[in-house]
């Protein structure tokens, strides 16, 4: 999708737009720390930024568990058809085709963030991660994913720079989880992101 006519970039445009509103509207901190990027990373950044919401809103904007999933569902075929250079008609896989098209991306860091978005919505109603290191683990599926492709958008190949990354994005994950707390007591009335071993230390 990079190039091409008048109508393409138009349309490639707008779909860069859409996804720095989607990461100001729902990310505002991550929106703030993205501008200081280099101009060359940030229309990667702000485009895994926004798959990144796209999929974990998914649990959030339907009360149906089954609709979830066919959501999350949905977004690990568009993930596959962006990388089988298909048309997916959405702003965000719009925009990662061409960021896909722009930078040496793995494709494996999209599909382990979408696929742990889905086992969590596959999770038996009422039931919580066991160990502090299985809350870890979805902090690192979700978040140090995106630090992950972000890195490589900008050509950061670094083994030091890898190793912070998985540490900031799971520092980052488990704050949203604890951020989201109170959201998710109101709308499920059950708590589900603080381990199962850790609550029982503190009945």
């Amino acid at each position: 999708m990079s190039g091409g006519t008048p109508a393409a970039s138009s349309s490639l445009r707008a779909a860069l737009s859409y996804c720095v509103r989607q990461v100001r509207a729902y990310d505002y901190h991550h929106y703030l720390c993205l501008l200081h990027l280099a101009p060359a990373m940030r229309k990667a950044a702000f485009t895994f930024r926004a798959f990144n919401i796209e999929t974990a809103r998914a649990m959030d904007v339907v009360s149906d568990p089954r609709t979830c999933l066919m959501r999350l569902l949905w977004w690990k075929e568009a993930v596959d058809k962006v990388f089988g250079n298909k048309l997916v008609e959405h702003p965000v896989a719009q925009a990662l085709s061409s960021v896909i098209a722009d930078h040496k991306v793995s494709k494996h860091w999209l599909k382990r963030s979408v696929e742990a978005r889905i086992n969590d919505a596959n999770r038996e109603e009422g039931t919580i991660p066991g160990t502090s290191a299985e809350l870890e683990r979805y902090a690192e599926d979700t978040q140090s994913t995106i630090l992950y492709m972000t890195l490589q958008a900008g050509g950061i190949q670094s083994t030091v720079a890898d190793h912070a990354a998985s540490h900031i994005g799971k520092a980052s994950g488990l704050l949203l989880l604890l951020k989201a707390l109170p959201h998710h007591v109101n709308k499920q009335g059950t708590v589900h992101y603080i381990p199962a071993r850790l609550c029982s230390f503190h009945p």
